[in-house]
């Protein structure tokens, strides 16, 4: 069997727990703010990995279906830390594991880990079996602390930053995948030289940009409460795209439209506005309106 069948597997694993555990637990939480804590959840992930794996090349991924190392790593990396991770983190704050059930799970990866490794499916670089386990109980303690001040406090501060991880792991999403089917990449001369690699380069270009625009995503749609607010996150990618076109930052491939681009753009951008208008909705009462 080829190495991705066993990505697929723990993929279809993590997207399967998340389903049982939302549907036995909709009768105590708003399967709403479920999903709003699973994208929480996730971008805390990308932007881990983002740092351990692709600033610091920690470990690699092998999946087995590009020749590429870092295409490799990104690929591992689109289909773990977007079903696996988030999927513990909804079982730490549905079923409220205890301490017991975070050394479970904290095992029960371990384990996992350790098959991939032996299989030829995972390789350690500096990165060590301790680190994997101190990350896996800090992110269930934050998750379990977090989880809870989005039920109490789902207003505020506690809000924004709730979807500013969800606005950073939505409107990224296309970019990687987008860079993996060949159609589009970035490059910048001296982050190019730095990193040595095409695939390496273009997700750190795009990467930083997006954490700048999901803090302003978030500002325009989440704090600055009027209408006519919602309409710049539209405008911006429309500009600033194009921008990068002009100056060779943005480089189609493949026969590939910057109107595709900018289409896709838009379509993430409205998910994100649908999904904060209606869902983790505060107290009016203590809400702050601008």
């Amino acid at each position: 069997m080829s190495n991705l069948f066993w990505y697929i597997c723990l993929a279809i694993i993590g997207v399967g727990i998340t389903a049982y555990t939302i549907y036995t637990k909709k009768h105590i939480y708003k399967v709403s703010t479920l999903m709003v804590f699973y994208l929480f959840a996730a971008g805390t992930t990308w932007i881990g990995e983002f740092i351990v794996l692709g600033l610091f090349n920690s470990y690699a991924y092998k999946t087995g279906l590009f020749t590429n190392p870092w295409a490799e790593n990104l690929l591992g990396h689109l289909i773990l830390n977007t079903t696996l991770y988030p999927a513990i983190a909804i079982v730490m704050v549905a079923y409220k594991l205890r301490y017991a059930g975070v050394i479970l799970v904290t095992a029960l990866f371990l384990l996992t880990e350790y098959l991939f490794v032996t299989m030829g499916l995972y390789e350690h670089h500096w990165w060590k079996y301790y680190m994997t386990a101190t990350a896996i109980v800090i992110f269930l303690l934050v998750s379990r602390y977090w989880f809870a001040r989005m039920n109490q406090k789902p207003y505020g501060l506690t809000r924004a930053l709730t979807f500013y991880f969800a606005a950073l792991l939505i409107i990224h999403t296309p970019a990687p995948i987008l860079l993996l089917l060949g159609k589009q990449h970035y490059e910048i001369g001296i982050i190019d030289s730095w990193a040595g690699d095409f695939y390496l380069s273009s997700i750190i270009i795009i990467f930083f940009y997006h954490l700048a625009e999901s803090f302003l995503l978030v500002l325009f749609a989440c704090v600055f409460n009027k209408w006519y607010w919602k309409v710049i996150p539209f405008i911006l990618p429309l500009v600033v795209q194009s921008i990068f076109t002009k100056m060779n930052i943005l480089v189609l491939d493949d026969q590939w439209k910057l109107v595709y681009t900018l289409l896709i753009y838009e379509i993430f951008i409205a998910i994100f506005i649908l999904l904060e208008k209606y869902t983790l909705k505060p107290d009016l009462n203590n809400r702050y309106i601008i």
